[in-house]
């Protein structure tokens, strides 16, 4: 069963950096079809899109309140098996996206847990 969990968070991580950034490379293109070049308009379009409407809306204030109940986990739970270098999922989270780094952080875990369940046996 953990190896299942092990490659859903694989795979979850993986996910994470593929589809989120393909979207945003599709954003790309859209602006540069309307002829946008200035990187702090391109931002600014794309904030915007986030509370575009209520259903954006919906899914932008969703998103943020699971974030930080994720990072409170994320805090947590490295702090309570002793993970190193666990500020970086933070890190990855705004570089990357959300979905990848709290697949890549789930991820690490399982494999802590299975470390020490082995080291205890």
């Amino acid at each position: 069963m953990a190896k299942l969990r092990l490659t859903i968070y694989a795979a979850t991580a993986f996910g994470g950096i593929v589809w989120p950034w393909y979207c945003i490379y599709q954003f790309i293109q859209e602006t540069e079809a309307l002829g946008l070049t200035d990187p702090l308009e391109i931002v600014d379009l794309f904030s915007q899109g986030v509370w575009a409407n209520a259903s954006a809306g919906f899914i932008a204030a969703d998103l943020t309140l699971v974030l930080i109940a994720a990072f409170a986990f994320i805090i947590a739970e490295a702090l309570r098996l002793k993970m190193k270098y666990w500020y970086l999922y933070f890190v990855a989270t705004f570089g990357i996206s959300f979905a990848f780094s709290f697949g890549l952080f789930m991820f690490n875990r399982e494999r802590s847990l299975m470390r020490s369940s082995n080291k205890s046996v």
